[in-house]
């Protein structure tokens, strides 16, 4: 693997740092060495990343397809051998919110 940056990138980018900092005259050793470290930097994370994904490749869990789970094609047997019956899940009998009561109270108002 090549470990030099590229000069030509680091020459375009000390160039767009020089033309973001207003093209001040002599700062060009100052532009160079900052593209040189960003584009280290980049090359660096890059590499981080790529030996992450190869110490997890491949995955231990397939992706997931967001279908419900199945059940095992066994399952009743499975249910008559521990003498039980599938419970269902009984669905509760949401009904919208009653609206409260309002107060006939008027004692806290002042008549004008």
């Amino acid at each position: 693997m090549n470990t030099r940056i590229d000069r030509h990138a680091i020459r375009e980018l000390a160039h767009k740092l020089w033309e973001e900092r207003g093209r001040p005259d002599g700062s060009a050793q100052d532009d160079w060495l900052e593209a040189e470290r960003r584009l280290q930097s980049r090359r660096t994370a890059t590499k981080a990343v790529d030996e992450a994904a190869k110490e997890s490749f491949p995955a231990s869990d397939p992706p997931s397809s967001g279908l419900p789970d199945k059940p095992p094609a066994n399952a009743e047997a499975k249910w008559a051998a521990a003498g039980k019956t599938k419970q269902r899940k009984k669905r509760a009998n949401v009904s919208a919110p009653t609206e409260a009561p309002k107060s006939q109270d008027k004692g806290d108002r002042r008549e004008r």
